[in-house]
Order: C-alpha cells, then structure tokens, then sequence
C-alpha cells in the first residue's frame, strides 16, 4: 500500500509479522486444511500473533493494547489472510472483542479480561445472530430477564457464531427490552453454562462456526457492557470495522490466488510456450490484478474513514460487498487459469476458491449491502 504512509516503527513491526508468516504461519495453513485448529493450539498461536498487535492492537496504550490504527491493524491482516485466512478470522474475532471490552468496558471488566484476551490465554466469540434473525439485529429473540439479585437470566439461541466452540467468553445481544432500543450487551462465560455445537462448512473449517445455546445461564450485572439497551446502536456502529476486516479476508484470498496463477502461467507450457505468453490468459491476469487493487483502494478508504470516527456505512458496505465477491471472482480465474490442475488437491487454487466463496456471506450478505449503500445513496430505507 504505497499511498498508506509508514513509519519505521511500523515498518518494523511488518517486517517482524512477515518473518513470523513464513516461518510460523504457513506451515499451519497446510496442516490444518478445512482441519479444525485444537483450542490448545489456537491459544498458543493467538499468543504469538498478540505480541504482535494482531489482538487488540487498536486499543489504547494505556489498557495494553498497541495504539495502532484501524489501517495499520489492516495491513497486518491482509498478510496474515493471505497466509491463513481462517486463523485471520479466528484472530479478529477475538480482537474485535477485547477492543470492544476495552473502549466500551469498565476498568471491572478489563480488570478481568483484557489480559487474558490480549495474550491469547482467552479465546472471544461475539453472538449475534439467530436462526430466525440474520441480517435484522433489531429483530433478536435471545433474552435476558433480571434475576433477584440483580443479575440476569438468559435464554436463547445464536447461529453461525465465528470461534463459538473454542470460546471461552461470549459477548452476547440480546433482547432486555421491546422495540429497537430493548437489546444490551453482555459478557458470557463458558463456565457459566453455554454450550456449542460446530457447523461443518465447504471450507475454512479450521475456523469454527457454531450454533450457541443459553438456556437459563445467569450472568451477574457487573458483566454487562454499555447502557441497557444501547446494543443495537452499538453493533450497527461496530458493523462498519468488521465489513473492512471481511474485506481484508477477501483481499488476502485474492492475493495469494492471483500470485498462483502468475507463477503457473510463467512455467506451464503448451503449443510450444509458456502460457503466459498467451494473450487470453494476460488479459485474464490483468483483469484479476486490476479487481484485486480496485478491492484495496476501497478497503483502506473504509478503514480510513473508521479512523477519523465518522459514520461510513457506505464506504464500508462498498468494500465488503466489492472485495468479497472480487475474491470468488479471482480465485475462480485462478482455477481456469489451472486448468485440470486448478481442481485438483495438488494445487491450492481449489481451496482458494472454496475459501473466497464463504466471505460474501458473513456480516452481512452481498445484497444487504447493497441495500446499505441505495439507502445511503437515496435516503430511502428498503428494510
């Protein structure tokens, strides 16, 4: 990213991340694929990329965390994504959470977890959503009902809750209270008494997808986060960074696809030369690399304009939208550019393009955020 300035402090914290890359992050994209990655794994590795600000790092100095920016944080996730996206969505989960705790929590509540959370001794999922609610918060069922004592009571289902079986702490929306304004957010321990159940998917497995049950789990009143009935406001807002971190996913996938492919139409000979030197395929790589940079220019402006705290559900809903079907269409690219070989396990274009096929999905899908950016273009809400 040419245009992103960075300092040499900075430089050397990514040349810090690209050595770990290589020699440590790698080797786990090839042992664990679509393998689900052992907690006990998960927690070492999250350990390692802590030091390097992938946990947290957007949080205060002051708290623990890097003090980094959601672009320089954007940078280092586009390397490790490209590298291991599943352990780049593992990660930010558990990031996004210990942020949240950190900017939105009492000094109680990071007293008790922030620590943890940002060496990787504890592992985050955030629920949201529900088998009957997707990409409509405002309609969550879940809900938390105040017990004698002051605490509350939850019951509940959450689906498709990134990092759910690994969990060791889950932070929940749920309902509080009638109407947009009746949803809070808490802090939910395993131990407490939610249980997983994981979702086999077509790919990125080694990333766990869960269904979450809470039924009848008390939760003491110390662990809610923000006011009652602020969730909704919140998660919209939080909505804007993770449809960049999406987009990060996305980027990576495309990236290592389109380098495949480059790499293979240099050595792979047909009708007496490289098939590079074909003028359909040139086009298709031109095509592939000009998606992959128009994909990037609107991620790093999304994470930009995180940066100077504006609302950008726009650009952000851009970005997400932009760069995750991008990647489907790269990765696809990659695997024709293959031929016979882009199907086969001996290459890993096929994963590339299973992977890429999952991130138009989560955080809301490719027609929602269409839906986001016309509302936003017209005034005009179509849900």
């Amino acid at each position: 990213m040419d245009f992103v300035q960075i300092s040499e402090e900075q430089r050397v914290l990514l040349d810090s991340v690209d050595k770990l890359i290589e020699n440590r992050i790698k080797p786990l994209w090839k042992d664990y694929n679509n393998t689900p990655i052992p907690k006990s794994v998960a927690h070492e590795i999250l350990g390692e990329l802590s030091q390097l600000g992938f946990i947290g790092g957007s949080a205060p100095e002051d708290v623990g965390g890097f003090g980094l920016s959601q672009t320089m944080m954007g940078l280092l996730y586009e390397r490790l994504a490209k590298a291991f996206p599943g352990l780049a969505g593992l990660t930010f989960i558990t990031s996004s959470s210990a942020t949240r705790i950190a900017v939105d929590g009492t000094d109680v509540h990071r007293d008790a977890y922030l620590e943890k959370l940002m060496s990787g001794q504890m592992i985050a999922c955030a629920a949201i959503t529900e088998p009957n609610v997707g990409s409509s918060p405002a309609n969550i069922q879940t809900t938390a009902k105040r017990h004698d004592d002051g605490g509350w009571v939850i019951n509940g289902e959450k689906s498709w809750i990134s990092n759910g079986d690994i969990s060791d702490i889950c932070t929940a929306i749920v309902r509080t209270g009638e109407g947009k304004g009746g949803l809070s957010r808490f802090i939910v321990e395993r131990t407490d008494g939610y249980t997983t159940q994981d979702i086999p998917k077509m790919a990125m497995n080694e990333w766990p997808t869960s269904n979450v049950h809470f039924n009848q789990v008390y939760v003491p009143a110390w662990r809610q986060i923000g006011d009652e009935g602020a969730g909704l406001s919140s998660t919209l807002i939080a909505f804007q960074t993770a449809r960049c971190y999406v987009a990060t996913l996305s980027l990576g996938i495309a990236q290592a696809a389109l380098e495949c492919a480059i790499e293979y139409a240099k050595e792979r000979e047909q009708w007496g030369k490289r098939i590079g030197q074909h003028q359909m395929i040139q086009e298709m790589l031109a095509d592939m690399a000009t998606m992959v940079d128009a994909a990037r220019l609107l991620t790093f402006r999304g994470f930009y304009l995180v940066d100077q705290g504006v609302r950008c559900d726009v650009q952000t809903s851009m970005a997400k939208a932009y760069a995750t079907e991008m990647a489907v269409k790269v990765a696809s690219m990659a695997v024709q550019i293959h031929g016979a070989y882009g199907i086969s396990k001996e290459y890993p274009v096929e994963r590339y393009f299973r992977e890429a096929r999952i991130l138009p999905i989560p955080d809301g899908t490719t027609q929602i955020q269409k839906l986001i950016i016309g509302r936003g273009l017209t005034g005009l809400p179509a849900f």
